[in-house]
């Protein structure tokens, strides 16, 4: 749970919170999880809208799922709305904006609720330069936007929507920090096993790391479709201290991170990603590359450590200097910490506050 809030601008309100929610994984479904709960904290009520089909959610049922998710949040919203005051969508790129495309539309035309859109998409940039003139109109018909990163909102400005930016959440009481005084070389790497986030790359910086720090070892969190390229990089490399935990509970990785003492990131494109602002929140030294919004969150040299995306030879090189300078890599880890604290609820509660229409 979210820190209390006692946001009187927020109790009493209804709120139709469209999202993907659990067991559904990913940075936008804890996003939506821990403002549901800061929300509830506040006084408010959420209706949820779950914009998953859970028992579809399989790579060879995706056709099926195609055809019928649009149908099915549409039911939900048209159930679900009527009972609100307002309604807050959390969308990204792709397929992730479906949510936008049914429930704008339908809001317009028969409820006229305040409507507020999150956007969490990483690869705005991407998606807007390919898919502006389909889902401008519908941004449009928000009345307001937020975007996680400074980058996003420039993005969309240049499309001429206005937005502003809403700090990502971090649950500050579930990640608890500990300060790495005596440095172990224990590397933690969190995301999908997909192209985007690079578990590859991480591979290649750990084997760099492991030549010269021989008991080193790297715990990857997650699963995915790069999974079996791994495990043969791993085989036809000789490699050892590589730990798989595949997916984890959310409630199981505060003690993957207390366990670790360097976060690795490579991902090579990113919004304001949730899994380094708990990082952060442990007071886990990172170590990134520069995708995204990653720069807006993290200052280099004090919160964390940046480097150009795809730089195997940076990545290790930081990762070792960290491991060498103990002193130094718990600096960072405190600030670390200092920073994730501008990440809890009750910024956001002051935010959403206003962006609901109940205070100025």
């Amino acid at each position: 749970m979210v820190e209390q809030s006692d946001v009187s601008g927020l109790r009493g309100l209804r709120v139709c919170m469209v999202a993907p929610y659990l067991p559904k994984r990913g940075g936008v479904t804890i996003q939506a999880h821990l403002m549901v709960d800061g929300l509830e904290s506040a006084g408010a009520r959420v209706f949820r809208v779950d914009t998953i089909l859970h028992k579809l959610d399989r790579s060879w049922l995706k056709p099926l799922r195609v055809l019928l998710q649009p149908l099915f949040v549409a039911v939900r919203f048209l159930r679900t709305a009527p009972k609100c005051d307002v309604v807050h969508v959390h969308a990204c790129s792709w397929w992730g904006f479906v949510p936008v495309l049914v429930c704008a539309p339908i809001n317009r035309l028969f409820f006229r609720k305040r409507f507020i859109i999150s956007y969490h998409g990483g690869l705005g940039h991407v998606f807007l330069a390919r898919w502006a003139w389909l889902v401008v109109p519908f941004l449009k018909m928000a009345d307001r936007i937020v975007v996680v990163s400074a980058r996003l909102k420039n993005v969309f400005s240049e499309y001429g929507i206005e937005s502003e930016v809403l700090r990502n959440l971090v649950d500050l009481q579930r990640f608890r920090f500990r300060k790495r005084e005596r440095l172990q070389p224990n590397i933690v790497w969190i995301r999908r096993f997909e192209d985007v986030y690079d578990p590859m790359t991480a591979l290649r910086v750990f084997e760099k790391v492991k030549a010269g720090i021989l008991e080193a070892t790297i715990t990857f969190i997650g699963d995915g479709e790069l999974r079996a390229d791994m495990e043969k990089y791993i085989e036809q490399r000789g490699l050892t201290g590589v730990r798989f935990t595949g997916r984890l509970p959310n409630e199981n990785v505060p003690d993957e991170f207390d366990k670790a003492d360097v976060f690795l990131n490579t991902s090579r494109n990113d919004g304001l990603p949730t899994a380094l602002l708990e990082a952060s929140a442990s007071g886990l030294p990172i170590v990134t590359t520069d995708a995204g919004g990653i720069p807006d969150m993290i200052e280099n040299g004090k919160d964390g450590i940046i480097v150009p995306v795809g730089d195997v030879d940076a990545l290790a090189r930081e990762v070792i200097s960290l491991l060498e300078d103990p002193e130094r890599a718990a600096a960072i880890g405190e600030s670390a910490r200092r920073n994730a604290e501008k990440y809890g609820w009750d910024q956001c509660a002051k935010q959403l506050a206003k962006l609901y229409g109940r205070s100025k």
